[in-house]
């Protein structure tokens, strides 16, 4: 009898040791390692990048450029370079969403960047500080990467030269944006871009001169629509213009300047509609919301 009864409680003790596998917690293992596959950890981390941008506009975070993102962003500047002149790109920086939300504190951020091999590249600065309202700052700020061919010898026409910039706040939060821009060397021509993107209270218009020789150029566009920075080089040097009365005062329509050779020249205009998008390359479809003649 007693030994009946051992060899149950050696049957329970077997049974103890073989349950039955916790499928729930198979299954979380499961999840956790698909998202651990390549495939889905680029977008495990737009997913997070988004909820975290989220988050920090909930304390009047915010930190935005027009050419970086928080989850990477590729440019491609077509036709608007010589591949033998120093090229100047500017880079806005923002701590504001619009004129009803903006950050008051001073955004302090740090800029890193990598090139391809074909060019030489430096920045104006490598920290910055978006100043906030709460020190009577405007919200906006900008850096500027210069991009040089390689051992001072020219790109060829087609050939297509990258920059990638990092830009990292350090105070009070921290956030990340990055950003590629590929720039392919273009026509020895004139041409231009309007940088530009929605919410953006300002456009940039980039003019580019492959040309060996230097010439007027004019802009022509609507003071309806946009106005002219008028602290820019380009006005300040400009031996022409055109003006259009609106509700009784006059507004440049149209601004002509000297474009040196071999040269790209920035101009900035402010728009009346921030939540539109101008953007415009050479060959896009479309009409231009400004136009170059030369």
């Amino acid at each position: 009898m007693d030994k009946n009864i051992s060899n149950k409680k050696k049957k329970r003790k077997s049974r103890r040791r073989h349950k039955q596998p916790n499928f729930i917690l198979i299954l979380i293992v499961f999840v956790i390692a698909i998202f651990l596959m390549p495939k889905f950890i680029s977008t495990a981390k737009y997913i997070y990048n988004v909820v975290h941008e989220h988050y920090l506009s909930s304390k009047d975070f915010f930190f935005t450029s027009d050419k970086l993102s928080i989850n990477h962003t590729e440019y491609e500047i077509t036709n608007n370079w010589s591949g033998a002149e120093t090229y100047v790109i500017t880079v806005n920086m923002s701590s504001k969403e619009n004129d009803m939300a903006y950050t008051e504190s001073d955004i302090k951020y740090q800029i890193s960047y990598t090139c391809s091999d074909n060019i030489s590249c430096t920045l104006n600065k490598n920290e910055g500080t978006i100043v906030g309202t709460d020190n009577n700052g405007v919200n906006e700020d900008y850096f500027t990467a210069s991009i040089n061919p390689a051992g001072g010898t020219a790109l060829a026409e087609g050939e297509v030269a990258w920059i990638e910039l990092t830009a990292t706040s350090t105070e009070p939060y921290t956030q990340t944006l990055t950003g590629k821009l590929i720039l392919e060397v273009g026509s020895a021509e004139i041409t231009y871009e309007i940088i530009d993107s929605e919410n953006q209270p300002y456009l940039t218009v980039n003019i580019t001169n492959s040309q060996s020789v230097g010439t007027d150029v004019t802009l022509s566009y609507s003071p309806n629509t946009l106005l002219l920075d008028m602290t820019s080089r380009f006005r300040l040097n400009s031996n022409n213009h055109g003006d259009e009365t609106i509700n009784g005062y006059s507004y440049y329509n149209s601004i002509t300047s000297y474009v040196e050779s071999l040269s790209t020249t920035s101009v900035k205009f402010y728009k009346k509609d921030p939540t539109q998008n101008y953007s415009y390359t050479n060959g896009s479809s479309g009409t231009p919301v400004i136009t170059l003649t030369h």
